[in-house]
């Protein structure tokens, strides 16, 4: 998880007062959002709920999706051991079937309990807020890069196609989670489409990543061997 910062937006050094303003304002909107979801996360909700002024509230956070970070900042940090932490570890190929389903289900666990921050990031990012592409950028190369180690790409680069077919793995895990999750997404769809969601959608899911990660150590080995 990031630091607090040591410093608010007017340029004032955090003391104990400061931080637990922060902290509460933090608390506040996940209050906003337990209450009515992030439809009703606007900054003027937040500063009632956390009874401040709006200009106390902007001493912290300059517009919504400054505090949409720092409520993701939390969120970041339990990824790693949500499901980031299974891939730091390679996979055999005897175990890779296996590995493959436990990474996934606790991929989609991970995102069923933050669905409602991770949509709302979704949705700025897709707006081209710069600061949520960012953000949605970082969060998903952690794991591309260790599914393309995972494929055989060495440590010592972050390109080549291991990475690329790591990237398309990772955008079909996304998306099926989102379609999952996001209710306004679904909320779309004509009432006579059924989407299935249940555990035969994940062992698919953890097919194809076995499949991906077999087919790419596959191709690897034929390349030293041909050498």
């Amino acid at each position: 998880m990031n630091a607090e910062p040591a410093i608010n937006l007017a340029g004032q050094r955090l003391g104990r007062k400061g931080a637990s303003t922060r902290a509460r304002i933090l608390d506040a909107a996940r209050e906003v959002i337990g209450e009515g979801g992030t439809d009703q996360l606007t900054l003027s909700a937040v500063a009632r709920a956390a009874e401040l002024r709006m200009s106390a509230l902007y001493n912290y956070f300059s517009d919504l999706p400054d505090l949409l970070l720092a409520l993701l900042e939390p969120v970041v940090a339990d990824s790693e051991q949500a499901y980031v932490a299974q891939l730091r570890e390679r996979w055999s190929d005897a175990d890779l079937p296996a590995r493959c389903d436990s990474f996934v289900r606790a991929f989609h666990a991970f995102w069923h309990a933050n669905a409602a921050l991770l949509s709302l990031r979704n949705a700025y990012a897709d707006n081209h807020d710069q600061r949520m592409m960012m953000q949605r950028i970082e969060m998903a190369r952690a794991v591309i890069r260790l599914l393309g180690q995972q494929m055989g790409a060495p440590d010592t680069r972050i390109t080549g196609e291991e990475y690329d077919f790591a990237s398309v793995l990772y955008t079909g895990l996304e998306r099926v989670v989102i379609i999952a999750t996001d209710d306004r997404f679904k909320a779309n769809y004509e009432p006579s489409i059924r989407l299935r969601y249940d555990g035969k959608t994940l062992g698919q899911q953890a097919r194809l990543l076995h499949l991906g990660i077999a087919d790419e150590r596959a191709r690897l080995a034929t390349q030293d061997t041909d050498k």
